[in-house]
């Protein structure tokens, strides 16, 4: 079955998020002895959500800890309440796992008060997901070339941008600066309510991964007019790419991954590493990376944290923003 936004929202509804799982296999060191919380530091419905509900599902249903797990969504401030939360209250627990990604990089880059990357100890990232530009289904315009010269014929910042989180910010202005147009951006607290803005008819476009709008693609609700990277996508072959379209607009990908509290001690960081490798060989992951054309990226711990270091000197760079 198709792990869609639709079939995970409804598969939460119907069961708690706690799943009690008999047993896991014996791994030398530390395992966790009680309940496990996994902090979302987003709303639901947005991509970081569905992602977590599809790492939840596969930790219960293939019994890779020996505990129960519940997810606790805490979205607000681009993770930093979520990551808020975990810093007060579950400080060095490794009975605690965090759900981060690109928008809590960039959160302190665009907002140096906010606190949110820096104050977990990231274990392994897990995908990479391309951005695109949305349109509603019935917008007049058939490619991202349209779009702009609508732009650029009317008032700076008459079309405007719903966007879910600082990664959508931050798409928007790479788009800004490669078209030389000027747009409105109304941001909102997840992705999903940034598509619900587009549908309503209330903005005229949004940037987002692909797992977040493929059934309102399928059903011709949205449709998009352009993909920032290199070659198209091949099962979206109708979609060019910003380059093909004469933007030089640098390709922007949205990594996804797990972290722990800051502080958390080494074996036990390397016990969720184990089980976030195991989650990625998971058919069940593998299958949901497919249906959302996503990437399968598993980059664990040392390595992660130079990847980490990297995004951060290419989002600076984009955003004229210098340590």
């Amino acid at each position: 079955m198709m792990l869609t936004r639709r079939s995970l929202l409804l598969a939460a509804s119907a069961v708690p998020f706690v799943g009690a799982v008999p047993r896991a296999s014996a791994q030398a060191g530390w395992v966790p002895t009680r309940e496990v919380e996994f902090v979302v530091p987003f709303a639901t419905g947005g991509g970081a959500d569905l992602l977590a509900r599809v790492i939840h599902k596969i930790i219960v249903e293939e019994k890779l800890v020996p505990v129960p797990i519940a997810l606790n969504n805490r979205p607000g401030g681009g993770g930093a309440t979520g990551i808020g939360y975990v810093t007060a209250r579950k400080a060095a627990d490794p009975h605690t796992i965090v759900l981060v990604n690109g928008t809590t990089q960039i959160t302190p880059i665009l907002n140096p008060a906010a606190r949110t990357l820096s104050e977990v100890r990231p274990v392994m990232n897990v995908m990479l997901d391309d951005f695109l530009l949305f349109v509603k289904g019935d917008a007049p315009w058939k490619d991202a070339k349209d779009f702009v010269a609508a732009a650029k014929s009317r008032p700076p910042k008459s079309l405007a941008f719903a966007t879910g989180g600082t990664t959508d910010v931050m798409a928007v202005t790479i788009f800004a600066k490669a078209t030389g147009a000027e747009y409105n951006m109304l941001n909102f607290n997840s992705g999903g309510e940034a598509l619900t803005q587009l549908l309503g008819g209330h903005v005229q476009a949004c940037m987002g991964n692909p797992l977040e709008f493929m059934g309102h693609l399928q059903s011709k609700a949205v449709k998009a007019l352009g993909v920032f990277r290199d070659t198209r996508f091949s099962v979206l072959g109708d979609v060019p790419t910003m380059k093909e379209q004469g933007f030089n607009a640098p390709n922007f990908q949205m990594w996804r991954g797990m972290a722990t509290p800051k502080g958390t001690p080494d074996d036990a960081a390397r016990y969720w590493e184990g089980v976030f490798a195991k989650v990625v060989a998971s058919p069940v992951f593998r299958a949901y990376i497919a249906e959302n054309i996503a990437t399968a990226a598993p980059i664990p711990g040392a390595a992660f944290a130079k990847f980490l270091e990297d995004q951060e000197k290419l989002y600076r760079n984009l955003l004229d923003k210098p340590a």
